[in-house]
């Protein structure tokens, strides 16, 4: 079994050095080869960026609040649903770094709040509920102004951190990567949910394929929106993802094999998953491995995008992730 290389550390401030200083010092720890016979797989443990802003989510995030700050933003509101990694990072970042910030949640407020959302609102966060019709119009330019949330000291970051800036940091740890990767990999490959981190990690390491896999059944749309945020961010290099087929039935679906398969993989890692993005990540890797569709002899990088808190949401499963103060 291979040692978890546990280094628990916060990000103290709001600005690009230290950002670059703890990216730069995240492990990278070697899978035992048992899980993936024939290859040789490392996982980069992006959950151990912070112990509440981790992930793709809290590169994204960040970006975002560094130009919310140069702007001389007071205030961050941001939308997301009962579990959502992205409110937890939110919630967390505002309360540690000096923004008030609030959460358009999806739905009607629930006589008890998530695990997710009691910690949000611990942090500072204001939680706004919302229609599930009103929230599907969280694209449209008036949105703000329909749930009565317009404000000039306000900056709204898309849920996920889903715009420019938030491709600028998906291709900050692509750069980053480059700078550190502890051996030459022939492929990086991360969950797909949007296609922002697949186009971003993609264009800051251009070098390697960055291999995408869906998590949800939209591999096509998937795709297209990664082009799309390649083109905007004045890139043109070939994007990869593997078929639907991984997803497990749809988003935040599992079935009793990936469930088991994600046990099975902790008990010989000793590194902690997610349902939703990391277990999926791996189980597609292994599933493309059985089927004879991966190079024998290859490097594989797996990122690890995070999301633990969630997993207090499924019955009987401990969180390893600590969200104590932010």
């Amino acid at each position: 079994m291979t040692e978890n290389p546990v280094t628990l550390r916060y990000l103290s401030e709001l600005t690009l050095p230290e950002l670059e200083q703890a990216a730069r010092g995240v492990p990278y720890q070697r899978l035992p080869d048992e899980l993936f016979p024939g290859i040789e797989v490392w996982i980069r443990r992006d959950d151990l960026l912070d112990p509440l802003i981790s992930g793709n989510k809290a590169y994204k995030l960040l970006f975002n609040l560094l130009e919310a700050r140069e702007r001389g933003a007071e205030k961050i509101i941001t939308c997301g649903g009962a579990w959502s990694n992205h409110i937890h990072a939110v919630a967390a970042a505002g309360r540690r770094f000096g923004f008030q910030t609030v959460g358009i949640i999806r739905g009607e407020r629930p006589r008890h709040l998530s695990a997710t959302l009691q910690d949000a609102e611990r942090f500072g966060m204001e939680l706004r509920f919302v229609s599930r019709d009103r929230y599907r119009k969280r694209g449209d330019k008036s949105f703000l102004q329909q749930v009565g949330l317009e404000d000039k000291r306000a900056v709204f970051v898309p849920e996920g951190g889903a715009n420019l800036a938030g491709a600028q940091g998906t291709k900050f740890l692509g750069e980053v990567i480059g700078r550190t990767e502890p051996v030459h990999f022939d492929q990086v490959w991360l969950a797909c949910g949007t296609g922002l981190t697949l186009a971003g990690v993609q264009a800051g390491i251009t070098e390697v394929p960055v291999i995408g896999v869906p998590v949800l059944k939209a591999e096509r749309s998937i795709i297209e929106q990664a082009a799309l945020w390649l083109q905007r961010s004045g890139n043109s290099v070939r994007l990869q993802s593997l078929r639907n087929g991984h997803d497990c039935g749809g988003y935040a679906r599992t079935t009793t094999g990936l469930m088991a398969y994600m046990r099975r993989f902790e008990r010989v890692a000793s590194v902690p998953l997610d349902p939703v993005y990391t277990a999926k990540l791996a189980y597609g890797l292994q599933c493309e491995l059985e089927a004879g569709r991966v190079t024998h002899g290859q490097k594989i990088l797996l990122l690890h995008s995070g999301g633990l808190q969630g997993r207090r949401g499924l019955p009987g499963w401990s969180n390893n992730n600590r969200s104590g103060g932010a």
